[in-house]
């Protein structure tokens, strides 16, 4: 069903890939220093769905015209923009509630407002995110035809690693909420929220304008 070594080789270049910091795993980090890993996770299943999405769509003739058609790949890229500067409005625009947090319960934390979690808001969102990144459908163009062996059947193979890549993406994203949740339970006071909602903010911002430089750069190129 799907070649040993090749399966090796794909684990080796997605681990690196998905470790890297982005714009999902920002949006994982952040998610869980503000309200918990536990309530983040809708929204890193977002991600891990959305990525699931791109994958499918990568591998069939769709993904093949997006990558090749430069005005329907810019437009993608563009709505991707947007939508990261919205994001980086809305968290820095966020209210300060506390941090929503085991530790809660502590003497410390026993007036300080809690905040509300919308579950199904931070899915949509982190679905969002991966499905309007068009570089997600380039790297699985590049990487899915190193890894798919032609004597065996093909959907099979692009089956499971589409799927293991969006359960690495879960893995990995909520290694990294385990991590933003203990620093946040760990370092910071429940005031701090405001101060994460604005790093937050602010570095959704540079990463659209970031991403839109390249755009007009590669355009001028």
């Amino acid at each position: 069903m799907i070649n040993t070594h090749l399966y090796w080789v794909f684990l080796l270049v997605a681990i690196p890939t998905i470790l890297s910091p982005g714009p999902g795993v920002l949006m994982s980090l952040t998610n869980s220093m503000r309200y918990g890993l536990k309530s983040a996770q809708p929204g890193i299943a977002g991600v891990a769905s959305g990525t699931l999405v791109v994958g499918f769509v990568s591998v069939t003739g769709l993904g093949v015209i997006i990558a090749t058609s430069e005005t329907l790949y810019g437009a993608i890229r563009v709505m991707g923009i947007l939508f990261l500067l919205y994001l980086g409005y809305k968290k820095f625009r966020a209210k300060p509630f506390a941090i929503r947090l085991a530790h809660i319960e502590n003497e410390e934390y026993a007036d300080t407002p809690v905040e509300n979690v919308n579950k199904r808001q931070l899915f949509i969102e982190g679905v969002l995110l991966q499905i309007s990144n068009p570089a997600l459908i380039i790297f699985y163009l590049s990487l899915f035809p190193q890894c798919i062996d032609k004597t065996l059947d093909y959907w099979p193979q692009v089956t499971i690693l589409t799927l293991n890549y969006c359960l690495l993406v879960w893995i990995i994203h909520s290694m990294y909420g385990w991590l933003g949740s203990w620093a946040a339970g760990t370092l910071l006071k429940p005031n701090a929220a405001i101060w994460i909602n604005r790093v937050a903010g602010i570095a959704y911002w540079l990463l659209g304008v970031a991403f839109l430089w390249q755009m007009f750069s590669n355009w001028h190129a």
